[in-house]
């Protein structure tokens, strides 16, 4: 059966629930602005970046705040989203007695930030530098082992979805093209995985009540839900090429602010609000062979892989998936697992990644019953349509 979303309703039965971030600002130079928007939080906030990050923003937040008569504590964000760097900084936050806390920079300085404000119950403002991931809009964080890069522990749902959003896309316009084509692998996967939570009459990352940092009772998608992924693949499918330009140059066009919001915004509230399945899981279980990657690859570059992964998985036509590829190549992204920096994966890798994607729970969002024999054959099967449409169509460059 093709999967869409005419049942979405067929079961009256079913609660939905919907979320989002309590404000959300994108433009370039909006970062100028952060003293007069966060004032309303308190007077004292702490600020968590790496060493890369906070040498670009520094200066604007410091001069913000002295702006409008408010303080800032600056704490160095050590790479990974793990307990220990979240219990670190809650210990620091703490000390210090701030009234909320701002992360600025990736999804794992995001997720880090989110958690640290929830376990102290004060206001949380995301600032991405880059928009290689939705992370920014969502009450979820993902923790991973020390040292970085880690490996998967767990998702963790949060009462609270970030109070507010800052983006600044002349700041984002400066940073490594990658980063936007990583978003955009993050963002290009949540139409499918969306289609097929409804499908499955699967749940959200919306729920009843949250006891000790877990959700209970997950709702169904909401129609809104789903609308927001269509519109989120729509945007980067039209866009995208012409964002990925915008940002090898280093400036702001249209087309770039209409990518980082779907990448940021749009993706965000679609994941959040419809949920994920397979594509997702698939990235899970290749971060158990992170290491052996070369080059290291972007949370976003294995989701994208891990979309044509589930494409195959459900059955999708070679036309649809040759039409999926042929647009991530268009924008740089990988599409078999020689582009995924993996040359020598053997049976045990493939199988450890099989095994670890179908313990993660999303996975099981598909219509259908997965198993790991499942997952191993679809990624051999990935693999092989994409070595081959590489030869014909190469990988468009980042920069």
């Amino acid at each position: 059966m093709p999967l869409g979303f005419e049942g979405i309703y067929s079961t009256v039965s079913a609660v939905k629930g919907f979320r989002a971030p309590g404000r959300y600002l994108q433009g370039p130079g909006v970062l100028r602005r952060i003293g007069k928007v966060v004032r309303v939080f308190g007077s004292k906030g702490l600020a968590i970046a790496d060493d890369t990050v906070m040498s670009i923003v520094k200066g604007v937040v410091e001069k913000s705040f002295a702006d409008q008569g408010l303080s800032i504590e600056f704490e160095v964000f050590r790479r990974e989203c793990s307990w220990e760097e979240i219990n670190r900084v809650k210990d620091v936050a703490s000390r210090l007695a701030v009234d909320f806390i701002m992360a600025f920079g990736g999804g794992k300085a995001i997720d880090t930030g989110k958690a640290v404000a929830n376990l102290l119950e004060i206001p949380f403002v995301s600032i991405p530098t880059i928009a290689s991931t939705d992370a920014p809009t969502s009450a979820i964080s993902v923790v991973y082992t020390e040292p970085y890069p880690g490996e998967y522990v767990e998702d963790v749902f949060w009462p609270r979805n970030p109070d507010l959003v800052i983006v600044d896309t002349g700041i984002i316009a400066k940073a490594n093209p990658r980063f936007l084509a990583a978003g955009m692998g993050d963002a290009s996967s949540k139409l499918f995985e969306g289609r097929a939570v409804v499908q499955s009459f699967g749940r959200n990352f919306v729920f009843s009540e949250y006891r000790e940092r877990r959700g209970v009772e997950p709702l169904g998608a909401p129609l809104l839900g789903l609308q927001l992924c269509k519109l989120t693949y729509n945007v980067i499918r039209r866009y995208g090429e012409a964002a990925m330009h915008s940002v090898r140059k280093r400036s702001v066009t249209p087309a770039l602010e209409l990518v980082v919001e779907a990448n940021t915004l749009l993706s965000g509230l679609g994941f959040e609000n419809t949920g994920v399945a397979a594509a997702h899981s698939i990235y899970f279980g290749f971060t158990k062979i992170h290491h052996k990657m070369d080059p290291p690859q972007h949370h976003g570059e294995l989701v994208a892989f891990g979309t044509i992964v589930q494409l195959v998985m459900e059955g999708t036509t070679l036309d649809k998936v040759l039409d999926y590829m042929k647009w991530a190549h268009s924008v740089g992204l990988p599409v078999n697992l020689e582009e995924l920096g993996l040359t020598n994966l053997s049976d045990e890798d493939l199988w450890k990644v099989a095994e670890t994607s179908y313990s993660v729970p999303h996975i099981h969002n598909e219509p259908f019953d997965v198993e790991p024999e499942m997952i191993v054959s679809s990624i051999r099967t990935a693999d092989e349509i994409g070595r081959k449409f590489s030869q014909q169509y190469p990988r468009s460059p980042y920069e």
